[in-house]
């Protein structure tokens, strides 16, 4: 086809050429292959539930002011199922007839972020309430699909216009977050299903995440993510799929790497740290050539990375300076992505000593910027 555009007859007017060239022009482009599409300059995101949501032990104004103040353009909230279902309806052996839930704090939290030009990222997680666990108490165990769909597609209804990006569960290959933990990925398939189909008929269109995985296996207690990933999409060793494929709008990861510098290569093909964040570009590829998990329109999943940060306090603390430095490479790292849409800061805050085992923040109990505060502004502002 192509040689016959190129080999005219001899004898052409010239008002048989010009149709010609354009029609070949056109040809040629189409010919021509795409480019990638590139991902969108990447988001900059932070998440203190206790101080945005409770407002425990630091003022939130003074919060979000500080979070604009660092080029933040995005806060990540954990939405837990029990916490506005209050105790008593979470407590009870079957479900009420008529489930009533009480959005006050998160309206609250949702509302003062989008005053201040922060868009919200709901991670609608558990523990689940007594009816709908296997065990039938309040916490982890085999949450029901069902009522897990129900309740999401209530959230998805109730923050419609507000919240454009959600995730299923949180950190569902670690065994706090979804037990039994070698049924793990079966459950969370279910789960993910479910608040797939309950957010999207309540508001189509907005973004719904899969995964939110811890970075690596902890024996007995954490599935390593891209093993986790196989068993939530039925496919072997070789990425080869044996069931329905799933849709996602992509993937949510918490990329730690606590001990060393960011790009260290963490051992465990299976494990994604951000020195080894290629390997979950190349399984997320391999599953959309499967048809296992692939987007709406049939695209390998970027990567939404939605917890990250290095220890202030505790056994992996590190001195603010090289917490200053290693925080700013590892957003660097990310950013040098083009399938990386977004990073985050997990904490701003320095937590009380009794709240102080999980301690990443950035800022001292007063609210005093550390070292890595002032590297993550710079970074941002760059």
């Amino acid at each position: 086809m192509v040689m016959t555009l190129l080999t005219p007859p001899l004898r052409v007017g010239r008002r048989f050429l010009l149709p010609v060239l354009v029609a070949l022009t056109s040809l040629l482009f189409l010919l021509k292959p795409a480019p990638a599409p590139a991902a969108p300059d990447m988001e900059i995101a932070v998440q203190d539930d206790a101080v945005l949501v409770g407002r425990l032990y630091y003022d939130r104004e003074r919060a979000l002011n500080q979070l604009r103040d660092l080029g933040v353009n995005r806060v990540r909230i954990n939405l837990t199922w029990t916490e506005v279902l209050g105790r008593k309806q979470s407590g009870r052996r079957y479900q009420p007839k008529s489930v009533v839930y009480h959005w006050d704090r998160y309206d609250s939290a949702v509302n003062a972020a989008l005053a201040r030009g922060i868009r919200v990222h709901l991670t609608i997680t558990g523990p689940a309430p007594r009816w709908a666990t296997a065990n039938h108490k309040v916490g982890v165990y085999r949450p029901d699909s069902g009522k897990y769909g129900a309740f999401a597609r209530s959230v998805a209804a109730h923050f419609a216009g507000r919240v454009d990006r959600y995730s299923i569960w949180n950190e569902p290959n670690y065994k706090g977050w979804l037990q039994p933990h070698k049924q793990s990925p079966k459950i969370y398939r279910g789960l993910f299903r479910a608040g797939w189909r309950g957010i999207n008929s309540a508001n189509f269109g907005v973004q719904v995440l899969i995964g939110e995985t811890s970075p690596y296996a902890i024996k007995g207690r954490a599935i390593a993510p891209l093993k986790f990933l196989r068993g939530v999409t039925c496919t072997d060793r070789h990425w080869r799929r044996h069931c329905m494929g799933l849709r996602a709008d992509g993937y949510a990861h918490h990329p730690y790497e606590f001990k060393r510098r960011p790009e260290a290569s963490y051992p465990g093909r299976d494990n994604v740290t951000i020195g080894t964040q290629r390997r979950l570009n190349t399984a997320l590829d391999r599953l959309a050539r499967s048809g296992a998990l692939k987007s709406r329109f049939g695209q390998p999943l970027h990567i939404w990375y939605t917890e990250f940060g290095y220890f202030a306090t505790g056994k992996y603390r590190m001195p603010a300076g090289r917490r200053a430095a290693y925080l700013k490479r590892a957003f660097q790292l990310a950013r040098n992505n083009p399938r990386v849409h977004s990073m985050l800061q997990y904490l701003l805050v320095s937590p009380p000593k009794q709240w102080a085992h999980f301690n990443t923040s950035i800022t001292l109990k007063n609210g005093q910027p550390t070292a890595p505060y002032w590297a993550l502004k710079q970074f941002a502002g760059r």
